[in-house]
């Protein structure tokens, strides 16, 4: 069985949020703007995509993305204003720690 990235679960933060928020079938018909295997690695085209596809609402997305990663690795919700990037830093450094479904041990 093969360990889940840390890209992969941002990836599934990204969809799982998104289907939330739009519903389903909203985020079926406008997923095809993101790239959500890179939003790991390329934070800033992430949240520049989110912010022409949703202009003002896209700071909420990024926040309700965030705060679904955080959960999924068990981070505690920062309390200060941090933004996109720093928050996917903050749950990459928390990942390795995190136990994984499916390892050993969790």
């Amino acid at each position: 069985m093969s360990a889940v990235s840390f890209e992969d679960w941002v990836s599934q933060s990204v969809s799982e949020t998104m289907s939330k928020i739009l519903g389903t079938t909203t985020w079926k018909s406008v997923n095809f703007f993101f790239d959500t295997k890179n939003a790991a690695s390329d934070p800033e085209a992430f949240a520049a995509v989110l912010d022409k596809v949703f202009g003002f609402t896209a700071k909420v997305l990024q926040k309700k993305i965030a705060e679904t990663l955080l959960n999924k690795v068990g981070a505690v919700q920062p309390s200060s204003t941090l933004d996109f990037r720093q928050i996917l830093r903050l749950a990459k450094a928390k990942f390795p720690r995190a136990a994984v479904p499916g390892q050993l041990g969790s």
